[in-house]
């Protein structure tokens, strides 16, 4: 299972919405050593079909536990979860921070049923096109946790589908809808404070952190780094400044659903950083696409440093216009062992 990014339709779009590991619909440059070693594309686990669609558990406080299914593969990350849709599941979709709308796959949409809430709209990838639709899911939940009826996106994409494959991505539109979430990456738990919300709305974007902290879900622990929060309807997104060395910020989202860091060619450049002979096999929308490694060098958050890794460089493309400089990835967040994401109060806490 491998990462796509770049779905340029109007029902995923503020910054490109559903991504899934790591790639992006984006020209990438060429070999920077005369001899690269490309490594295959991963393949990562998902939860166990047996485990059924009742696994959320009652913690104190009011808080849920929901399973949350964490693989680890060749130094990248990957997360997902049980969705129960009517009577029927469980069905593994990939926990994906950055998709700003969450997305099924259409041949499960067909399946189950699901009606068409309007119509299809085309994207692109390098050298592919295809097609999505907006449909609408009445009954269904997080693994026993209700959510209310939304539309998701329903298309087909690489590595989705298939047999041991994730169905879908769990987006910030449901997320947020919760006001903050817990990630636990050993033994493995997605947190809940209580139960879903209202929708997060707005139409301009915001920096925290403001209002109370989300001690049920942080214990008063961590270190809290500025997050800003775009609550468009339907499309929520996360960004978080990042500096290589003493360089300016950055713009970053802050992606679950990318199992690796990913930095722009430009960024990569203005910031002289060291390349490899590695280079990552990876999936877009609708192609395979080849990413070259650079070193991160020293590399921060506000009020944190950021663990030194080899990260994805390639060109942001289309979505470059969004002013975006790259994906802060779950092969970082998971070196903090657990992380908050607070979308009421603008706040990333990192433990």
């Amino acid at each position: 299972m491998t990462g796509r990014r770049g779905l340029l339709i109007a029902a995923l779009v503020a910054i490109g919405a559903a991504v899934l590991v790591l790639a992006l619909a984006a020209a990438v440059s060429g070999p920077k050593h005369p001899t690269v070693h490309v490594e295959p594309q991963v393949t990562f686990a998902v939860p166990p079909a047996s485990s059924g669609c009742r696994g959320a558990t009652a913690l104190a406080g009011g808080a849920t536990r929901v399973p949350l299914t964490v693989s680890t593969v060749a130094g990248q990350v990957a997360e997902s979860l049980d969705v129960c849709i009517g009577r029927q599941g469980p069905f593994p979709f990939v926990l994906d921070s950055g998709a700003g709308q969450s997305t099924i796959d259409a041949g499960l949409a067909r399946r189950l049923h699901l009606s068409s809430a309007g119509p299809a709209t085309e994207f692109a990838g390098v050298g592919c096109t295809g097609t999505a639709r907006p449909v609408a899911v009445g009954s269904w939940s997080l693994d026993g946790v209700t959510l209310a009826p939304q539309q998701l996106t329903a298309a087909t994409l690489p590595q989705i589908g298939g047999k041991g494959e994730p169905v879908g991505l769990i987006g910030s539109d449901v997320l947020s809808r919760f006001g903050a979430v817990r990630i636990d990456f050993s033994p493995g738990a997605l947190v809940l404070p209580g139960p879903e919300g209202t929708p997060l709305t707005g139409s301009t974007s915001f920096t925290g952190p403001s209002g109370p902290p989300p001690t049920a879900l942080t214990g008063g622990q961590g270190t809290t780094v500025p997050l800003t929060v775009t609550p468009l309807v339907g499309d929520v997104s996360l960004n978080v400044t990042v500096r290589f060395g003493t360089g300016p910020r950055r713009s970053f989202v802050v992606d679950t659903g990318s199992s690796q860091s990913v930095v722009g060619t430009s960024v990569a450049r203005a910031s002289s950083l060291a390349g490899t002979d590695l280079a990552q096999r990876q999936s877009t929308v609708c192609s395979v696409i080849t990413v070259p490694l650079v070193h991160s060098g020293p590399w921060s958050v506000p009020g944190q440093p950021l663990h030194p890794q080899v990260i994805g460089e390639t060109d942001l493309g289309a979505i470059s216009v969004t002013g975006i400089d790259g994906l802060l990835g779950s092969d970082q967040l998971i070196r903090f062992g657990w992380v908050v994401f607070d979308y009421t109060g603008g706040r990333l806490v990192l433990g």
